[in-house]
């Protein structure tokens, strides 16, 4: 499979119900690399390595309204060159 790298950046009320944390696990499961991080904006950024599958998934899971307690309005993705990273993390 093709590994890929997608910038996303989620919109809505996605900072102070948990978003980073559930998307954390969510992504840990599904055995992507990258980061989550709130904005000044008020938007989360999601920064994910892995397969095209993997990436599918989580575009998915995020049309589907992503973690329990989000809403999520919109988000905007694109891929982007792929960062040599070993896990998946909450930054600050």
């Amino acid at each position: 499979m093709t590994k890929c790298s997608m910038t996303i950046y989620v919109y809505g009320k996605v900072q102070g119900v948990g978003f980073r944390y559930h998307t954390y696990h969510w992504a840990k499961k599904n055995k992507l690399v990258g980061y989550v991080r709130n904005m000044n904006d008020g938007s989360v950024k999601i920064v994910a390595c892995g397969n095209d599958g993997q990436i599918k998934m989580l575009t998915h899971w995020l049309e589907q309204g992503g973690p329990p307690g989000a809403k999520i309005e919109h988000f905007q993705s694109q891929f982007c060159d792929v960062e040599e990273m070993n896990d998946f993390s909450i930054r600050h």
